[in-house]
Order: C-alpha cells, then structure tokens, then sequence
C-alpha cells in the first residue's frame, strides 16, 4: 500500500491554492484515477482506546467508523442493511440470530474475517478487568451477565461459532433492537491472532490493530495523530476513493480553525460553533443534525443535590436560549435527554416534538422550590462546584450557567479539567454537578435512556430508581414500535421532569467546513461520515 501512495504521489494532480476572501483554500491531491491521496481532519484530544471491548471514549468512534465493519450497517434513512454479515436468520422466538458473515470479508492484511473474531470481542468484553464501557449491551445475551458477574464460566455464554463464517447469539428474551445493537463496539470483531488480554497494549500498535472496513491504522503518534491507509482487502475496496486519512488531535478551537483557514486541514468535522457566522454564505459551510443532548448531571450522593427539590431548582433556573445563544448559530435549546433530533421509529417524528418540554424555566418557581428544600434565597446552601471539560465552549457555558444561579441565590464555583481528569473523575461518581454530553452510539432511545438504569457500567453516579428499571425491562420486551416507545417515554420523564437527576440543556448540531469541491458522501443517521466514496471535482 505505501509503494501504491507513492506512485500516486508521483502522479497527482496538484490543484494549486487559490485565494478566498484573503483565506489560502487547501489544494486536494488525486491521482491520475481521480483517487483523493489523503483526507486531513482533526479530532478532539486522544483518549480512552482503541479496544472495542475496552475504554471506548470519543475518539474511538471515529476509529470504528474508518477501520471497522460490524455485522450490521445504516443506510442513509437509518434502516439496518447487511455489512460484514451478508444476511441472518432470527428464530421464530425472536431469541436466536443466526449471522452469515461474507466469504471475502477479510482484515488488512489478507486473512479471513471469523465468527472466532467477532466472539473474541464479546469474550474480552465480558472480563471485568477490561473495563468494556460498554458491557452491559451484551447482557442481553443468555448468561452473559452470570459470566462477567463471575457466577457462570465463559463457556456457558449463549455465543456460538458454528463455524468459521457463521455466527449463532441467543438471548435471554426477545429484544426489538437487538440488530441495532450490534453497531456498539462490544460487538465488533477483534482479530483473535493480537486481541488478547495478556497484551494490553496490542490496540495502540498499528501492526496488530488490524481492520476490516475501508482503511485500518497504519502510524501513531501518541496524542498526536493517527494515519489510516485504504484497506486493500475490503471487499468493497473499489468503491473506496480515499487512499489515506491523516487525523490529528487538537483541544484548541482557535487551532483547529487556523488549521482550517491556512490549508493543514482538508476538512474539520465538528468545527467551533463560533465559525458558523464566519462561514456564512461560503460553500465550505455544512450544517449536520445530530441525535446528540448536552446536559448536566446532578450528583444525587452529594449535598445539596441529594434533594430533588433542589435539583429541580437548578434546572428550572436555566435560560436555555441564553446558552444557546452564546455556544453559536449551530445550537437549539433542548430538554429532553434522548436527543430532539432523534426520529421516532414509530412515524419519524423528531423526539423533542415528541415528548415535549420535560423541564419548565421559571426563576421564580425555581425560588420557590430552592426555599421549600430549606435554602431561602440560597442561604444554608453547601458550596457546589460544577465542572466541566477545558475544550471548546464549554467555559462559555460554565459562564452563563453561573450567572443564572446567581440569580437563584446560588454562588457556584466553576472547575476546567483537562478531558481525560474529568471524565475519570465523572465515571468515579466524585463530581457535584457535571456537564454530560451524548450522541446515540445506535438508533434507539435507548441510546441514552439505559445509561442511567441501576447497574449500567455508565450510569457513573449509580442512581437507582426502580420504576425506571422497570419500564425499561418492559419496553426491551415490548415488539410493537409505539407501546414501546411510550415506556420508554415515561422513564425518561421519571429522570428528567420527576428526579431531575438529569437537566438537559441544548443540542449542538455539527459545524463543519470542507473543501469546496468536495463531494460524494453523506452522514448516516448516528452523524458518522461516509467518506468511501468522496471525490474532488476542481473548482473554477
């Protein structure tokens, strides 16, 4: 593959750079084939890893969209089409899936895709020492809460390789959205040969982090980058136009743009909402909706959070347009804590249109609630730190957030960390009051609702509520689309409107710039990139 770069690079076609309202356009490099040499981008800072059955954070979703290709995908309209698995048969029970994984789906360095890899992953998964951040969606599976748990053996995991290309699950019970389950990286394939569990750093090593989507890593440099080439042996390789994929990792949205504005960057996905009035008018701008809530999280174990009443008060005390207002044009007021985006499977209503306000804003109501819990005008209240990750606009939000407490008679000290900090810190229960960010990892409510169920490995402050538990334990039992929806309505209400462990605060929709000349590709209905098939066409 990097003998195939370099005679490419030999025979590009270089566009020359061309000036825009004084900003220097970035040229893209295609060879003689029309074939893009290398896509630059930029993602937020490197952490978590690559395992899919380990710390999967942020950076790893963009990881899987490039490298890895579960057994099912999304077409454009979100309906569930075959990918490493050529087609399944489910049982007339609805509780055993029998996947028939392709002939010529292969890893990047030639060999065969197995029913082996995919239950390797699962396996990993299901050892606690592993840290799965997303283990709980395999306990979906006959025993396979028992085998984490440690009250039954591996062998006893209802995950059956028939043989080399045929992959039978069984569940405990029937699940409506099993399927969609299986885009979540605890059911992706890890390459049985480097995946194992006495190697724990197989996955930052480039030469063991195999792939089998259109491109696998090739090169990483630690907090850097990370270079991804054109998977030679996908067996959709022809319809990949993009030989390679440089991705770099910045925290500093003024870098980011700089980067943009003078040409390191063929695109920026996810780009600093304030470029939005930048961009306006220019080709280069591309809005993206995204099934995605930004929220806080009340730490329910800690005073004066330990009280609903005043939970409720802090929430109710949010003007979420002034908010809104200052993350930039790409943001919308939200509160519901599926994301408002999101489109029913029932009708395709958007969910915000669909459950309605869960929250009201009332500062006076907000007072009223604050004095009842025993703090009159904030008097008595324990200090309170909110805290929130030191990237993008976050500061700007802690700002506007503090000032409106102040109003509620709340002095409220704000906290930066660096990513990794916080985020460890989140999932060990120790912060007061949290922003939380989140983006449906599959096309379900579900997505969000089951993190705060009692025992989910990301319900990071263990709230418990069992009547939400149960409405969720009915609704994965539920096979009618709007029964089941409207259970797992009501559990949401219970966390945001009754508990208010949960204030949802707004949904940022994705600011990204390209390359004008760009074309050919799309975002699913998770906001992924499908960058397969992009070309470059020349502008005049």
């Amino acid at each position: 593959m990097k003998r195939i770069l370099g005679l490419a690079a030999c025979t590009a076609m270089l566009f020359s750079l061309i000036s825009c309202g004084g900003e220097k356009k970035s040229a893209v490099a295609v060879n003689e084939k029309g074939e893009i040499l290398q896509l630059n981008t930029v993602n937020n800072p490197e952490s978590g890893e690559y395992d899919p059955a380990g710390a999967a954070s942020y950076v790893y979703f963009t990881f899987q969209t490039y490298t890895l290709e579960g057994l099912v995908g999304y077409d454009k309209n979100g309906a569930i089409i075959p990918a490493a698995a050529k087609s399944w048969d489910i049982s007339a029970d609805k509780c055993t899936y029998t996947f028939h994984i392709r002939e010529d789906e292969k890893w990047s360095d030639g060999s065969d895709v197995t029913s082996y890899d995919f239950k390797n992953t699962m396996v990993r998964a299901l050892n606690p020492d592993n840290g799965a951040w997303y283990v709980d969606f395999l306990f979906y599976i006959k025993n396979a809460k028992a085998v984490f748990d440690g009250k039954m053996p591996v062998e006893k995991l209802a995950v059956a390789c028939l043989d080399d290309k045929t992959l039978e699950i069984t569940l405990e019970s029937p699940c409506a959205f099993f399927l969609d389950l299986c885009k979540l990286p605890t059911y992706m394939p890890s390459n049985c040969k480097y995946a194992k569990d006495d190697d724990k750093l197989w996955d930052m090593d480039p030469a063991k982090n195999l792939g089998n989507g259109p491109w696998h890593m090739v090169e990483r440099k630690p907090g850097e980058y990370v270079r991804y080439e054109k998977n030679q042996y996908y067996h959709d390789a022809d319809s990949v136009n993009v030989l390679a994929i440089k991705e770099r990792y910045m925290d500093d949205d003024q870098a980011k743009s700089s980067a943009y504005k003078t040409g390191e960057l063929t695109m920026l996905s996810g780009a600093p909402s304030s470029l939005a009035e930048a961009y306006e008018g220019k080709p280069d701008l591309i809005f993206v909706e995204v099934p995605q809530t930004n929220y806080i999280v009340f730490n329910q174990n800690i005073a004066p959070f330990d009280n609903p009443l005043v939970r409720k008060a802090f929430a109710m005390a949010v003007n979420r347009q002034d908010i809104s207002t200052v993350v930039g044009k790409s943001c919308s007021p939200s509160k519901t804590l599926v994301g408002k985006f999101y489109k029913s499977k029932v009708d395709g209503t958007r969910w915000g249109d669909l459950q309605g306000d869960l929250l009201e804003e009332d500062l006076e109501k907000a007072k009223a609630l604050l004095a009842e819990a025993g703090y009159p005008e904030g008097k008595g209240l324990p200090a309170i730190t909110y805290t929130y990750p030191a990237m993008n606009y976050e500061g700007d939000v802690a700002q506007v957030l503090q000032q409106q407490w102040k109003l509620l008679g709340a002095d409220v000290t704000l906290e930066a960390m660096e990513y990794e900090v916080y985020v460890d810190e989140r999932r060990n229960g120790k912060l007061q009051c949290a922003r939380m960010q989140w983006y449906a990892d599959y096309n379900d409510p579900t997505s969000w609702i089951v993190m705060y169920q009692s025992e989910n490995a990301l319900n990071d402050n263990k709230w418990v509520n069992a009547e939400y538990d149960a409405l969720i334990a009915e609704s994965d039992l539920e096979l009618d689309a709007a029964k089941r929806e409207e259970l797992l309505r009501k559990a949401e209400k219970i966390i945001v409107s009754d508990e208010t462990v949960i204030c949802p605060l707004f949904t940022n929709n994705s600011t990204n710039l390209f390359r004008p000349g760009l074309t050919n590709y799309y975002y699913d209905v998770l906001s992924y990139p499908n960058y397969k098939g992009m070309k470059f066409v020349a502008q005049e």
